[in-house]
């Protein structure tokens, strides 16, 4: 079976926002209506009042509505030929099909509980020279650990756990800074794998979903707290159904260095809930030490071996898995839920969510949050208290963690960039700057308004036909901007 990725559809419709006034193309005045000048002007309200303040040692805040080249993404399923239409304001903005985005080319075991340069001005963020050693300012943390690693005094990868949109969930911009920072400071390995999710991607691991499997939440991008909701590192549940329900990952070439190290979560509700789990050879049956609690099965052998999770019996849930190689190096997870808010991981269970970030020790957390903000009328300053309600969680599993947020990108709808993206750029400008973080306007990092369109008439095409998304080399060429920011300037492996 061929490899897919995740592709949920349309709106959330647990979510109680209600939906932007303009929801759809046809006979509606379009959302970017406003002229350029009173946008600007809204922004700069919002930053006023932090002007004085957006310098930070070695951290520069750049305050600019400039267009500089190329640059753009988006979460909204945008259908070919929709043009600069867009998607309708209302509904939840999702990754493009895997049909538009090809794929690209690329034991022993134990059981535990779960324990090119931006242009002048295009980045919202520069960075002093770091050198050997940490550059102080919000990623001092994270520039300390890649030092070490650098050095040799550090064993266990750096990692960064990077929450998002399906900008984040397609895996094309993650996968970028991930080749990036594996070329310098060394491959860590894949990192979270979701499990068991028939339309999914991931950009280091081919894999094959067969028989029938349930996720939890339905709309996995609701704000809406589940009953039960236990959800763990990103978000979802899933369980096999089907007698025949099984999934199959093989890393691809490169993926990771020396023997592949497999960690996977799941819970047994009963005591007749079974997994059958086989690392290229025999299968060993996963039965549950503790019902009703989340466990860790941890495996590890070549990397070439494939890893198969099947259903045996009764219903076993999974909470995704994550792989590294044996040798230390850089691991990015991808945490991304298409159509997702801040809000959406607000909803996840805050026992499970704390527990499993602790245990995945990041360096550094990325909160790449604001295109589906943008599609809801929500006042934007109620989402200052969304990004600091979910860095409380962050900072109660990893308080020494650096952390950033990466604003929305440019989204363009009749001809006109949205107000609200201009908007939520300057609130999480802000919000980083409060809350000690680090600040990447990607907005900025595009070209600023109306940069979506640009970048769509650009050979190859760098922007989806839905002015939201980006293709893969729209969100590689991201992917080098956001490095430029993340990694300290002169330091190599």
């Amino acid at each position: 079976m061929a490899e897919r990725r995740r592709d949920e559809p349309g709106a959330d419709v647990s979510d109680p926002e209600p939906p932007a006034p303009v929801s759809s193309p046809n006979g509606q005045q379009p959302c970017a209506t406003q002229p350029a000048e009173e946008r600007r002007s809204l922004a700069s309200k919002l930053q006023a009042p932090f002007a004085a303040a957006l310098v930070v040692a070695s951290l520069v805040v750049m305050v600019t509505c400039g267009r500089a080249s190329s640059g753009a993404e988006a979460p909204s399923r945008g259908e070919p030929g929709s043009g600069a239409q867009g998607a309708p304001l209302g509904s939840a903005v999702v990754a493009p099909s895997s049909a538009e985005f090809p794929q690209g080319n690329m034991g022993s075991a134990s059981a535990q509980p779960l324990g090119s340069a931006a242009p002048p001005g295009s980045a919202a963020l520069e960075l002093g020279d770091a050198g050997a050693a940490a550059a102080p300012g919000p990623l001092e943390h994270f520039h300390a650990a890649l030092a070490a690693l650098t050095s040799g005094e550090r064993s266990a990868p750096v990692r960064v756990a990077w929450l998002g949109d399906s900008h984040t969930a397609a895996d094309f911009w993650t996968d970028s800074v991930r080749k990036q920072m594996g070329a310098r400071y060394g491959v860590g390995g894949p990192g979270f794998v979701y499990v068991g999710l028939s339309r999914y991607r991931h950009a280091s691991l081919a894999i094959e979903v067969d028989g029938k499997w349930s996720q939890l939440p339905s709309q996995p991008a609701s704000s809406s707290p589940l009953k039960d909701p236990t959800l763990g590192l990103g978000g979802i549940r899933t369980a096999p159904v089907s007698a025949d329900a099984r999934v199959r990952l093989r890393l691809r070439e490169g993926a990771l260095k020396g023997q592949a190290r497999w960690s996977l979560w799941y819970r047994m509700p009963d005591s007749a809930s079974r997994l059958g789990v086989s690392l290229g050879g025999d299968e060993r049956r996963v039965t549950a030490r503790r019902v009703g609690e989340v466990e860790q099965l941890q495996l590890s052998g070549p990397a070439s071996a494939a890893l198969t999770i099947a259903r045996r019996g009764g219903q076993p849930e999974l909470f995704g898995l994550t792989v590294e190689g044996s040798e230390p190096g850089i691991v990015v997870d991808t945490l991304g839920i298409n159509g997702a808010r801040v809000a959406t991981a607000l909803a996840w269970g805050r026992e499970s969510f704390v527990s499993a970030l602790r245990a995945r020790a990041p360096s550094l957390v990325v909160m790449a949050y604001g295109t589906n903000e943008a599609g809801a009328n929500t006042p934007v300053e109620r989402y200052r208290e969304h990004f600091r309600a979910l860095l409380e969680r962050v900072r109660e599993a990893a308080p020494e963690a650096s952390c950033a947020l990466f604003g929305p990108t440019d989204w363009v709808r009749g001809g006109r960039t949205l107000p609200r993206i201009v908007e939520i750029d300057a609130l999480e400008r802000v919000v980083a700057q409060e809350l000690g973080c680090a600040y990447f306007s990607t907005f900025e990092a595009m070209g600023g308004e109306e940069s979506a369109l640009r970048w769509s008439r650009e050979v190859p095409p760098l922007a989806a036909q839905d002015l939201i998304h980006l293709t893969p080399k729209g969100y590689g060429r991201l992917g080098e901007r956001a490095f430029e920011l993340l990694a300290p300037a002169g330091s190599q492996r």
